[in-house]
């Protein structure tokens, strides 16, 4: 029933891997995803005959709350938790017509396995990996003739990388969350979309580098191979607000008007299938206006128009990825920031890799493809292990934090990483299947001090549409421009 990952010797793994292409190209006629870089073949049809499958990993640090982040101490964190969210999220999925295995990476050790089981359908396959954190020496304590190896807690955010290297030609999509993050099928679907068109626009795309007023410089207009490469669909964590007096959200909008304010429909992000999840702290089905994020503001970022050829129109731009020495201009892209005519507000921009702004996913997902192509031709050092000098330091497990692991902050940062650029739909129905539900909840009420830059979801979609409006005029003017 229960199984530990087999870290097989990453040297033996990778002559598999080029065995693996050399006979086969990693071309599946059957499957859903095919990876045949000859023939530039990408997403196509899922057949009637195999339904995509889905690994489904799930890191979790306490068996019971400790009391920290406004948690209550000795909570059943598994049974309150843990169990609901892969239920619920399981559930969603398979209903969307997908095949579902779920993989647990715990810190702790696991003695209630029966209550997992008992919570899934038999087909869904359930491995566990307990007691997994690393074991590593704090800091540069290794060079102290008395220093001691400890668990290393951070280290546990990246052992569902090795899962996906032990698993990745077995699957065809991978979903790695922090245990209170709710994925619903819906998610699932948008993302898989949203792919297989930044796909067909890389097909269609010039090799070359564009010059400045086309490409890297611009907020619109045709985007180059290894621009669309580097693309991929994001998230944003969202909250349902549980008692708005008592914490609410921005007592004044940052300056930004709203002309037009549509409610972003509730339901793909936030409203649970399971009635028996919901609790006075986890409401089942939460109102639109009730749903509010905290770590991004319409004061940091941009939208771009996609090339004229894509349905995807409009699209935000999350921040992260940075140019400077040693990161390729062409492989990045601009954006129309939302005070781009200084009329709003007098602050600079803040960094693209502002820790407000940035936005922690609480995990990621990709495609088998896209996991490839991140390991071996656009991350430094690689994506998956082996971790390695010069990009990585005791084997990764050195300063860098939970959310640079667990929460995709790899794939979207420069230093040592992967300096991709996240895409938000700006179509409503899309808009509404890239936020996250973080179930816990409890960022309302541990980060009161940072109340001000709480923001309900309607009102940055509003301030996006008036951005959008600006933008939008300024591109005709500039088109027009051009035509003369």
């Amino acid at each position: 029933m229960k199984s530990h990952p087999c870290l097989s010797n990453c040297f033996a793994w990778f002559i598999i891997s080029a065995i693996v292409t050399a006979l086969i190209g990693f071309n599946s006629d059957e499957g859903f995803l095919s990876i045949d870089y000859d023939n530039h073949r990408i997403l196509s049809e899922q057949s009637p005959e195999r339904k995509l499958r889905i690994l489904y990993t799930v890191t979790t640090l306490a068996e019971y709350d400790g009391g920290s982040r406004s948690t209550t101490k000795g909570s059943d964190r598994m049974q309150n938790v843990l169990i609901p969210v892969v239920k619920e999220s399981v559930d969603s999925m398979l209903s969307h017509g997908f095949e579902v295995d779920v993989f647990i990476v715990a810190f702790y050790k696991m003695t209630r396995f029966e209550l997992i089981r008992n919570a899934l359908p038999p087909s869904v396959k359930i491995s566990i990996w307990d007691e997994a954190a690393p074991l590593s020496y704090k800091g540069d304590e290794h060079m102290k003739p008395n220093a001691k190896l400890h668990h290393n807690t951070i280290g546990l955010a990246r052992q569902h990388r090795f899962v996906v290297k032990d698993h990745l030609f077995e699957y065809d999509f991978f979903c790695n969350w922090e245990d209170d993050m709710v994925i619903h099928g819906d998610h699932i679907e948008n993302y898989l979309d949203m792919t297989k068109e930044l796909y067909r626009l890389r097909e269609l795309a010039p090799d070359d580098k564009l010059d400045n007023r086309q490409g890297s410089n611009n907020f619109f207009g045709p985007l180059n191979k290894e621009q669309l490469k580097r693309t991929l669909p994001g998230f944003i964590r969202v909250e349902a607000l549980l008692d708005e007096e008592t914490y609410g959200t921005q007592p004044e909008l940052d300056p930004v008007p709203v002309k037009e304010r549509p409610e972003i429909d509730p339901k793909p992000c936030c409203h649970l299938r399971n009635e028996s999840f919901a609790s006075p702290t986890r409401p089942a089905a939460p109102l639109s206006n009730k749903l509010f994020m905290w770590e991004v503001g319409i004061k940091a970022v941009g939208i771009r128009h996609m090339p004229d050829e894509s349905n995807l129109g409009w699209v935000l731009l999350q921040r992260g990825p940075s140019r400077g020495k040693d990161v390729v201009d062409d492989h990045t892209m601009s954006d129309y920031w939302s005070n781009q005519l200084n009329k709003y507000f007098k602050e600079r921009r803040p960094s693209s890799i502002s820790f407000h702004g940035i936005n922690n996913q609480g995990g990621w997902m990709g495609t088998q493809r896209q996991i490839w192509e991140w390991h071996t031709e656009v991350c430094p050092g690689g994506f998956l292990p082996p971790y390695e000098a010069p990009h990585y330091r005791f084997d990764g497990l050195d300063m860098r934090n939970v959310e640079w692991w667990s929460g995709g902050i790899s794939l979207v940062t420069a230093r040592h990483a992967c300096n991709m650029q996240r895409l938000i739909s700006l179509e409503p129905s899309r808009f509404a299947r890239h936020l996250l539900y973080h179930s816990a909840n409890n960022k309302q009420r541990q980060l009161q001090f940072k109340k001000k830059t709480f923001v309900k979801v309607n009102d940055f979609y509003a301030q996006l549409l008036t951005v959008q409006n600006d933008a939008t005029k300024d591109m005709n003017k500039l088109k027009r421009m051009k035509s003369f």
